[in-house]
């Protein structure tokens, strides 16, 4: 790529470094990797602070920052902000001129924004939680709602070229859903980091008593998960045994931390950073049944990443449990959750927490290799859609751009 014009890449998102963010610390990667390859890279994110993920110094080439008018916790006043970011993202992303743009899904119905202004334009729709599904799982509108279809109706219309989905559950919706108007898709789970990497020789704090086995439930407390769980783990909690360790943000962990103050055995502390996630040893994960298809909780990757093992309560066909069984307990959604927990406290075996973050360690390498070779994946395809649209003929799908289709 040295000796032609650089092809000019702009990603979207909500968050990114130095501000926190998983998502944003997933963009940050991508953008790593293709400086690395020689492609221009602009990011367009939103100028907030945001809890969680890391805080890393961007290589790209520019980075543009649009404002909100608010960032609180108000459902109302908070839909509506991030209806307003949206658009500003994918017009400050226009004002910048580049071959492909990559559409995250942050903030909500970003990609609606992006579906009705990139229409002739190359772009790609990477999927982190999907709009406008996600409504439908917080149950603030039915999928038969008016709106709610004309939305779906609009993305059909304004349909990406390229999709990366989380998994392959989530992937088989999304095809579903654009049918023939999407036929070339990438892999890329979110959370995959190399442990090896963020080594940190220091103990923290927290982490003092290694006589005990240590669980943790470090991230996003929010709609998709399911406190009723947490509360069970912190019922049944036998403190001469275990320790747990809670690190919650979102819209429940106000609820969490209330509930376990003070409790034997539970320390609450506000984060806890990638290298010392390998001293927890087994990492609590829960996603709702509604919210199958519409996210895929990064917490549980990064923790098999960490060399950890992780319980999780959740439906045993999400893409979560499909990826990363072998190392993780599975707490069926359709059962009594307390009597789960009950039962999962008096029949472990710290032989089995050994075996389990042996498969762990396994996984999270085969998923690091996964990574970098869905990297490669995904700039081979903005090379195709920049021949595509400099006349070449390319192997993507140009579906049709007619505005009354769909």
């Amino acid at each position: 790529m040295d000796n032609e014009k650089k092809i000019i890449v702009n990603i979207v998102n909500r968050n990114y470094p130095p501000s926190k963010g998983v998502t944003g610390e997933a963009a940050y990667e991508l953008v790593v990797y293709l400086c690395e390859k020689g492609f221009e890279v602009n990011v367009i994110h939103v100028d907030i602070l945001y809890d969680g993920g890391g805080n890393e110094i961007s290589p790209a080439s520019n980075v543009f920052k649009v404002g909100t008018f608010y960032n609180g916790k108000n459902k109302i006043l908070r839909l509506m902000a991030n209806l307003v970011e949206g658009y500003l993202l994918i017009r400050t992303s226009k004002k910048h001129p580049c071959d492909v743009t990559i559409c995250m899904t942050d903030p909500p119905l970003i990609n609606l924004w992006a579906s009705l202004l990139l229409r002739k334009r190359e772009w790609m729709l990477w999927t982190m939680d999907l709009y406008p599904e996600a409504f439908v799982s917080s149950r603030l509108i039915s999928p038969n709602n008016f709106l709610y279809k004309k939305i779906n109706k609009l993305l059909l219309r304004g349909a990406p070229q390229h999709i990366i989905s989380l998994g392959t559950v989530q992937k088989k919706y999304l095809q579903e859903k654009y049918k023939d108007r999407v036929t070339s898709y990438s892999l890329l789970p979110c959370g995959i980091y190399n442990a090896k990497d963020k080594i940190d020789t220091g103990i923290p704090r927290w982490a003092n008593d290694r006589n005990k086995v240590y669980l943790g439930y470090c991230g996003n407390l929010g709609e998709a998960h399911s406190l009723e769980f947490l509360y069970a783990i912190v019922n049944n909690l036998d403190a001469d045994k275990f320790k747990l360790i809670l690190a919650p943000y979102g819209s429940k962990s106000l609820l969490l931390k209330k509930y376990a103050q003070d409790k034997r055995g539970i320390e609450i502390v506000e984060s806890v950073q990638r290298s010392h996630l390998r001293f927890i040893d087994i990492h609590l994960a829960s996603l709702s049944n509604e919210w199958t298809n519409v996210c895929v909780p990064s917490k549980t990757v990064s923790s098999v990443c960490s060399g950890s093992a992780f319980l999780y309560f959740g439906d045993e066909h999400s893409d979560n449990w499909i990826l990363l069984q072998d190392a993780g307990w599975l707490l069926p959604w359709n059962e009594n959750v307390e009597d789960s927990v009950r039962k999962f406290f008096s029949a472990f075996q710290y032989e089995e927490l050994v075996q389990k973050k042996g498969a762990a360690r396994k996984i999270a390498e085969k998923l690091n290799f996964e990574k970098t070779k869905t990297f490669h994946e995904i700039a081979d395809k903005i090379s195709e859609l920049n021949n595509i649209k400099r006349g070449f003929t390319g192997n993507i799908n140009r579906r049709s751009r007619n505005p009354a289709a769909g």
